[in-house]
């Protein structure tokens, strides 16, 4: 009997321990685990806060590069219409600045014309009241048929100065009426 009392002295604190340290590795490893645990959460939450970093930067440099290249667009589409705007205006003045000149010439071209015209009915009118009145003055001159030939040569020679000039400003049209008209 005094065996076994001792026997189950020995072998109680033996289990004891065992069971202690038992209890104390199983701690361990749940320790172990658990920061192990912890650490993975916190590497995937930093990996996660990467990311979204990541994301937002790009995402911004991709909103800057569309808003540059947006305005960029803007630019070129107002210089192309300065542009077009400037053409049109240019062109606008030349028309102008054509049609002024073609009227001017014109009107300058119509009352040289005018000119010439009353110039040669002016001649012609004095010529003839020369020829009708002269002759009466016979005095003067001694044949009336001498003075009708040289007034006659006189008027000829006029009207052709006056063709020539007038055909040297304004072409042949005036020329050919005026010898139409003789």
């Amino acid at each position: 009997m005094h065996d076994i009392i001792d026997l189950l002295f020995i072998i109680i604190p033996t289990f004891a321990i065992i069971i202690i340290i038992i209890i104390i590795i199983i701690i361990i490893i749940i320790i172990i685990i658990i920061i192990i645990i912890i650490i993975i959460i916190i590497i995937i939450i930093i990996i996660i806060i990467i990311i979204i970093i990541i994301i937002i930067i790009i995402t911004i440099i991709i909103i800057i590069i569309i808003i540059i290249i947006i305005i960029i667009i803007i630019i070129i589409i107002i210089i192309i219409i300065i542009i077009i705007i400037a053409i049109v205006i240019v062109i606008v003045v030349v028309i102008v600045v054509v049609v002024v000149v073609v009227v001017a010439v014109v009107i300058i071209i119509i009352i040289i014309i005018i000119i010439i015209i009353i110039i040669i009915i002016i001649i012609i009118i004095i010529i003839t009241i020369a020829i009708i009145i002269i002759p009466k003055c016979s005095s003067i001159f001694s044949s009336s048929n001498d003075t009708i030939i040289i007034l006659i040569n006189i008027n000829i020679i006029l009207i052709k100065i006056i063709i020539v000039s007038s055909s040297s400003s304004n072409g042949n049209s005036v020329r050919n009426k005026s010898i139409n008209f003789l």
